[in-house]
């Protein structure tokens, strides 16, 4: 069987990082390496690709296409099976990823053959064979229009598989965040052991958190040829002894990389000596969701972190030289007072890499919001991005919202003494390219503020 895995572009209505950076589909790699023998896999990763999805079915011909993507892909994804359909009808359509695996419901469409619901990694080699006819059809997945029945699904099994990475190679060049560039993916546990009520990330592994042995961590990290490493578990900066054993393990291999991964402020503040350790080892950036410096915010959101923690991350950070992309929630309820006090904050602290996001209800999590709040139709996948406002302003109007949001990011980035230390430490070539892909971004964000602009003066 000739197999085509598709990662699909961003649609143009969503805001996109892509611009700041692209990486590895990690999840197609996974289900490359579980290929039977017999079999043949492709992947193609619609993201740099430039020619349409006709084009690829038309040059491989292959017998299955599956495809996976988030929220924002959604419409796109299932419009892409229906072109799948049109030239060749006997191609199995099969879509999985984290969006399908909480809200199935969204691929039920009569182009999409198989929805894969629960633990690809054990029942994907299994539909091979039951599309092969040697088997029936394992629980987990499920045909067009039949019904999502939760009581069947079989328990997440937290099986890995090392991903085949060779089947990105024409690709490798072109991935990067931010300013790591030719970044490789790796992933050390599923889950996240923390309780915040927005977060889409737990719902995927059900709530539950699992680590990997750290020995197998750390055989697939030896054989990664990549020096920029971006750990993307949930929250990698979870169990300090985990952490321990981590670099210890590093050290003892004598592994040279550099890394990027994600963590919680409080870990940092309660651990400032392994993380001075950790930087020592290769730690070079640490994705903090902040998330809010009001505190009434963070107890909203069940964060269970003070603002008091978060600043002093921050000087912890500074102060050892590690880089911070702070990712902050803006809840429809500020007005320009609030923007102007995170505004504050950002530069006393010296936040100058930052992912503002208006707050989103994902679909699937324990924050909710009332219809009539809702900006954006929930149907309207493409908007679904963590940038664009899905929920009504309170104090102001959608205009003035989408103004306050964009001139902050112009007010926090673009500060003399930050393009300063750019110039001193960066390549020129990487800050051309950050120039334009924020650029892009920055065009996308103007579109909507004159947007709402037209609404708001008519």
């Amino acid at each position: 069987m000739k197999i085509l895995l598709v990662r699909p572009r961003p649609e143009k209505e969503t805001i996109g990082l892509q611009h700041v950076m692209i990486v590895e589909p990690m999840e197609l790699e996974v289900i490359g390496a579980l290929v039977r023998p017999q079999d043949q896999v492709i992947i193609v990763d619609m993201i740099i690709e430039k020619r349409s999805i006709e084009y690829y079915i038309k040059k491989h011909q292959p017998d299955m296409v599956g495809l996976t993507g988030y929220i924002t892909n959604v419409g796109t994804i299932n419009h892409m099976c229906s072109e799948i359909k049109s030239i060749n009808p006997e191609i199995v359509t099969v879509v999985g990823g984290v969006h399908c695996e909480v809200c199935p419901e969204d691929f039920n469409d009569p182009m999409v053959d198989f929805r894969v619901v629960r633990n690809a990694v054990t029942v994907f080699p299994k539909l091979l064979d039951h599309i092969d006819g040697k088997s029936s059809l394992p629980k987990g997945i499920f045909k067009y229009d039949q019904q999502i029945d939760w009581t069947t699904i079989p328990p997440i099994d937290f099986n890995y598989v090392v991903p085949d990475r060779s089947l990105t190679d024409k690709y490798r060049d072109k991935y990067f965040y931010i300013f790591h560039e030719k970044v490789a993916l790796l992933k050390a546990s599923f889950g996240c052991p923390f309780t915040c009520n927005f977060c889409f990330c737990r719902e995927i592994t059900g709530r539950q958190y699992h680590q990997r042995p750290i020995e197998n961590v750390i055989d697939e990290l030896s054989q990664i040829e990549q020096n920029e490493i971006y750990i993307v578990d949930d929250d990698f900066l979870a169990d300090p002894e985990y952490v321990e054993n981590f670099l210890n393990q590093v050290e003892s291999r004598h592994i040279k990389k550099r890394y990027l991964l994600y963590g919680r402020s409080d870990f940092i503040v309660r651990h400032p000596k392994l993380m001075a350790r950790f930087y020592t080892l290769g730690l070079r950036t640490v994705i903090v969701g902040f998330e809010s410096f009001f505190d009434e915010e963070l107890e909203k959101f069940q964060k269970n972190i003070d603002v008091k923690t978060n600043i002093e991350a921050m000087h912890i950070l500074n102060d050892l030289n590690i880089d911070c992309y702070a990712t902050i929630i803006l809840s429809p309820e500020w007005g320009r007072d609030e923007f102007r006090r995170l505004e504050k904050f950002l530069k006393e602290l010296k936040i100058h890499f930052v992912n503002l996001q208006p707050l989103t209800p994902l679909p699937g999590t324990d924050f909710k919001v009332s219809e009539d709040q809702l900006l954006i139709k929930k149907d309207d996948y493409a908007k679904w991005d963590l940038a664009h406002i899905s929920v009504r302003p309170v104090k102001l109007t959608v205009f003035e919202y989408y103004r306050e949001l964009l001139q902050l990011y112009e007010r926090v980035l673009f500060q003399t003494w930050i393009l300063k230390k750019h110039l001193k430490n960066r390549p020129f070539w990487m800050l051309v390219k950050m120039i334009i892909g924020t650029r892009r971004v920055h065009r996308q964000y103007r579109l909507k503020v004159a947007e709402a602009g037209k609404e708001f003066y008519n």
